[in-house]
């Protein structure tokens, strides 16, 4: 059976729901807007509520742990290995309960009953027909229901009891009974030593009761998937699991589950085994789950790709605002008003083949066809599978992983069909298709036992069928009484009876223990309205209810009834009379019961609309994030209190510590600190060296080499030039000389003996030979001369250790060539750290002071004395007399007062809310930003004046989804929600 196409697209979303009777809308307003429904399976977040009204969250749990070990009881093995095996041991009832047995069943069937259970406890072997106790027709229905409680009470859930379509009630011991429920597992079944059963009995009953009930959080499987899956792994029967609801499969959902008698430890080592599936938040209870044990679900919706009708040419600002309001109208419509309450498409399955067409073929008694249309594969998968002889490979992601089970699933089914090799094509059918698995299986062993292959299904899977039958008939009627009527109450409409009670869901004949979507609403009796009923005003369309087909329920006594048998007696839709729906096998003669025309909300909605780019980003945290961030916070705050410890226990008396490597450490963690250092030290020297009368400096030209940004290089030409300083003993021109630089092209042919020198890039000249000149200093922050950086000359200065980023800002170089005619230094600008030069068209005037006698030139900045303009501090050992006195401080944690110790430091350390230790409004939890939720106001035109913040739009997004928070009850399906939410567009329209 091939995949349905995906339905998170709008019109092939829309296409499907017309399939299913899913046309009509309650609301005469069309919000008129549309997005993409589970882009990824965790924009759809279902979180399970509590019969308190709680939302139930997985608040924590663990990854460390080891796989379950067979549990040994040493004490009975002795005691075993030293006497003869111990007869077991029979609990006979008391004598109130035998009464009652008797008051309901009669002596001579009591008597029987009660004989099968002293055999069953006393292990003694049975015949397949002494197993079983047939009770005397019960044909009220509420006796019934009292039967099986009463039996599973007495007896302790030693039987298993079934009625059939007749009212005959049969009772079978549970050891030999096919199915068994959550509540009454292996009790007294004889497996265990009645030493060992009674000390794990006492066990569990200190520890808080025999069920261990947990958090299930899991992604991208349904629950009796994970449930099978964590039952395989621990090696129990998944019949020993309680739940109170199924959950979807295409979301990242939570809900409680309940195990009987198993550790905590058993379970833990599972979140490290199981792909998207964790455990935790354990605790002991009495009582097992079951169905119905909740008060609704809880869903946070991410739909992306938002666009308005009529939005395209608007900006995103603006589409976020009409989507704002659109939004708003449309949930204060929908809290006020409702929806019509349809069954949603993942009742139908996710195949082409929807679920209810499977049920409409049991209904109908053809076996043969239900197994042909359960194992039927698309053609293109079968031309796939021919052409590979190999299974599927793994894939990548969640999606790679459904695609390979579907490949594989087709091959598994191909290789039946051309081989009838079952123990060869089940070798290829992945453990999710159940169903697929159980025909195969059955079929292999007998070939044209149909009716024993739909049977060897489980029970939930076969009664989900039929169930889908139903719902497909309920949508089409929906549909019918609200475009002929809308939401008029009219005479013939149905209500439920005032105090009628809903039906026990452990002794209904119908029991699903994988469908909790139809349990909410299931009632004995409803009442036809009449003419003075509708005149009354007494009753809304909110209380009007329609049935789906069963034989224990009244349909609406006007022209619905009749378009009941309309619509099922058509061909397509199976040809079945709505009053004739018992069948031979019990479990497939529905009894029917009621749903509200019109579902509401619980509480206040809430929403955001948020601006995006990428698809694949995760809107909002799933609790799995909420868990992680809870155990990183946990994590920083254990590291904040050791260092705290730390900090206060004192050191060794003695501590071993490598001066040389905590000097390395601090050199390789502050290298810009200890390069200015050095350049201070090495301009320190420069001004204490004696003048020299000519100082020979080499330059070197090279030529980078590598184009993919490495240091490859290659030298070109070496050079030489002479710098001259004006000193102490300097010319006697006195103040002013006057001097001009050539100003001819560079490139022009000169003899280099009389060539001048040009200052380029670096200040270095292109002459090769040393020319005499006066003594001259290096201080690069002294009574220099500066010049204009020349057009695309490199900003250095030639000098080690030097920065610079520092020439690059001020835009000039110093001048290192020989001093022209009428140099003169100004002095600094106040504020300033450089001489200021002044130009002539083609002469430079540099006016300057003149040095004094110790060589310090007024106005130009000296090094301090006491290195940096920082605080005094001791100064670390220069072994190698690099920098001097300059020689950065190595910081040191502060002293202790008591014992003048210094205590280890350790990391800085960041709250985990704050990124980057800056404070921010913005929640970010697990990498994922929770965005502000805002709830829905009575008014939904308080919103049309608040303007869309434009200033906090990433730059980069181009595209808008819409965060929807919303509570339902368990019977309703939040895609339905989402259609009534988001109204029609000009695609929809078209379909």
């Amino acid at each position: 059976m091939s995949q349905r196409p995906g339905t998170h697209v709008p019109a092939v979303r829309a296409e499907s729901e017309k399939n299913l009777g899913i046309t009509q809308r309650s609301a005469a307003i069309n919000f008129a807007w549309t997005g993409d429904i589970r882009k990824r399976y965790t924009d759809f977040l279902v979180n399970e509520i509590r019969k308190d009204g709680t939302v139930l969250h997985l608040r924590d749990f663990e990854e460390n742990g080891a796989a379950p070990q067979p549990q040994v009881d040493r004490k009975a093995s002795v005691a075993n290995a030293n006497q003869p095996e111990n007869k077991p041991k029979v609990h006979p009832i008391s004598e109130d309960d035998r009464k009652a047995v008797i008051d309901l069943l009669g002596e001579s069937v009591a008597q029987k009953l009660i004989d099968l259970d002293g055999k069953v406890q006393a292990k003694k072997p049975l015949e397949p027909k002494e197993r079983t106790v047939v009770f005397d027709p019960v044909t009220d229905r509420s006796k019934r229901g009292t039967i099986h409680q009463e039996i599973r009470r007495i007896f302790r859930s030693r039987f298993e009891t079934v009625a059939d379509a007749n009212g005959i009630i049969s009772a079978t011991a549970s050891k030999w009974a096919l199915n068994s429920r959550a509540g009454g597992q292996n009790w007294g079944n004889g497996r265990r030593d009645n030493n060992r059963y009674r000390d794990q009995a006492r066990e569990f009953a200190e520890a808080g009761g025999e069920y261990l009930h947990f958090t299930l959080y899991k992604e991208n499987k349904d629950t009796m998937d994970a449930v099978n899956t964590i039952a395989r792994l621990i090696k129990i029967k998944a019949s020993n699991f309680g739940f109170a609801g199924t959950k979807d499969r295409r979301a990242g959902t939570v809900q409680r589950i309940s195990v009987y008698r198993q550790k905590a430890s058993n379970l833990i080592w599972l979140n490290t085994r199981i792909p998207n599936v964790k455990v935790g938040d354990f605790e002991y209870s009495k009582e097992p789950l079951q169905l119905g044990q909740h008060g609704g679900n809880e869903f946070i919706i991410t739909l992306k790709n938002c666009q308005p009708l009529g939005g395209e040419n608007c900006s995103l600002a603006q589409r976020m605002k009409m989507l704002q309001q659109a939004v708003e109208c449309g949930l204060a419509y929908l809290k006020h008003n409702g929806y019509i309450n349809y069954y949603g498409l993942q009742r139908f399955g996710t195949f082409s083949i929807g679920t209810h067409l499977l049920g409409m073929k049991i209904l109908k008694g053809d076996y043969e066809g239900f197994i042909d249309d359960l194992l039927h594969v698309d053609e293109d998968l079968i031309k796939e599978v021919l052409s590979s002889n190999t299974p599927q490979p793994y894939g990548v992601g969640k999606d790679a992983q459904n695609s390979r089970d579907d490949q594989n699933r087709a091959r598994a089914i191909t290789t039946w069909r051309t081989t009838k090799n079952a123990a060869k094509a089940l070798e290829f059918l992945p453990k999710r298709f159940s169903s697929e698995t159980a025909i195969i299986r059955h079929l292999g062993k007998n070939p044209k036992d149909f009716t024993g292959a739909v049977l060897s299904i489980t029970r939930g899977m076969r009664m989900m069928y039929v169930h889908a039958y139903q719902s497909y008939v309920w949508n089409f009627v929906a549909t019918r009484r609200w475009s002929k009527y809308g939401a008029k109450v009219i005479e013939g409409d149905l209500v439920l009876v005032t105090g009628s009670r809903c039906r026990d869901r452990s002794v209904d004949d119908e029991f699903n223990p994988y469908d909790d979507n139809d349990e909410d609403n299931i009632y004995a009796q409803a009442h036809a309205l009449t003419a003075a009923d509708v005149a009354s005003g007494k009753y809304t369309i909110f209380d009007v209810v329609l049935p789906t087909p069963g034989y224990d329920v009244s349909y609406p006594r006007n022209e619905l009834g009749d378009f009941y048998v309309e619509f099922m007696g058509k061909e397509e839709n199976g040809a079945l009379n709505p009053f004739e729906m018992r069948r031979k096998q019990r479990e497939f003669s529905l009894s029917g019961n009621y749903r509200p025309l019109i579902g509401r909300l619980i509480g206040s909605p809430q929403y955001a609309v948020r601006a995006y780019s990428d698809d694949t980003e995760q809107m909002y945290p799933t609790d799995l994030d909420y868990a992680l961030h809870k155990k990183n916070a946990a994590r920083l705050a254990k590291a904040i209190a050791e260092l705290e410890a730390r900090r206060d226990v004192k050191p060794a008396p003695n501590p071993v510590a490598d001066p040389v490597v905590d000097r390395w450490a601090h050199f390789a963690q502050n290298p810009a600190t200890y390069d200015n250092a050095l350049a201070a030290e090495r301009r320190r020297k420069a001004e204490e060296e004696p003048p020299a009368d000519v100082v020979p400096v080499t330059n070197e030209t090279w030529v980078q080499t590598g184009v993919d940004g490495s240091a490859k290089r290659v030298k070109l030409a070496r050079h030489h030039q002479q710098i001259e300083n004006q000193t102490e003993n300097g010319p006697s021109h006195g103040g002013d000389i006057s001097a001009t630089i050539p100003t001819g092209n560079v490139d022009e042919p000169q003899d280099d003996a009389n060539r001048t020198p040009f200052p380029v890039g670096n200040g270095a000249s292109l002459t090769e030979e040393a020319r005499d000149a006066s003594a001259s200093r290096i201080i690069t922050t002294g009574p220099f001369p500066m010049i204009p950086l020349p057009k695309g000359a490199i900003p250095t200065t030639g000098i080690r250790g030097v920065s610079d980023s520092y020439y690059a800002a001020t835009g000039q170089i110093p001048y290192f060539g020989p001093l022209p005619e009428g140099f003169k230094m100004q002095t600094a600008v106040a504020g300033g750290d450089t001489p200021q030069v002044q130009h002539a068209e083609t002469n430079v005037n540099v006016n300057a002071p003149e040095p004094q006698a110790d060589g310090v030139v007024p106005g130009a900045q000296q090094p301090s004395p006491k290195g940096p303009a920082t605080e005094a501090k001791p100064k670390s050992p220069d072994a190698m007399g690099w920098y001097g006195t300059s020689l950065p401080e190595i910081p040191m944690a502060p002293a202790d007062p008591a014992d003048g110790k210094t205590p280890e430091d350790g990391p800085a350390l960041v709250k985990a809310e704050e990124q980057g230790g800056v404070s921010s409004n913005i929640d970010i939890v697990n990498n994922v930003i929770v965005p502000k939720l805002r709830t829905v106001s009575d008014n939904p035109l308080s919103v049309v004046n608040i303007e869309v913040d434009e200033s906090s739009i990433d730059p980069t997004a181009d595209k808008i989804a819409v965060v929807l928070k919303f509570q339902l009850k368990a019977s309703n399906y939040a895609t339905i929600v989402l259609r009534e939410l988001m109204g029609t567009t000009a695609e929809g329209v078209a379909l």
